[in-house]
């Protein structure tokens, strides 16, 4: 929707073309891929921290999915469709 390929980046510029998102539901979004990024228990890292000892559980890897499912959703309704707003 922007071609930003940070997600910081990507919300910027969606809220300057169509308006503000909530701030804590931002920093919610915000807060979530910190949480997916880290090295030690990030599930997009390899499904591993460095030394090989940390593997994401089924349960966490089923939340992201359906967690990154429902995000999409929430984006595309909020900035794609304004029908459904």
């Amino acid at each position: 929707m922007t071609g930003e390929n940070d997600l910081g980046k990507a919300l910027f510029a969606l809220e300057k073309k169509q308006g503000k998102l909530h701030p804590q539901l931002k920093g919610a979004f915000d807060n979530l891929y910190r949480y997916v990024n880290e090295k030690q228990s990030g599930i997009r890292h390899e499904l591993m921290d460095e030394s090989g000892t940390y593997v994401p559980t089924y349960h966490e890897a089923k939340f992201m999915l359906v967690t990154c499912s429902a995000f999409i959703n929430y984006i595309n309704g909020k900035f794609n469709k304004p029908e459904f707003n």
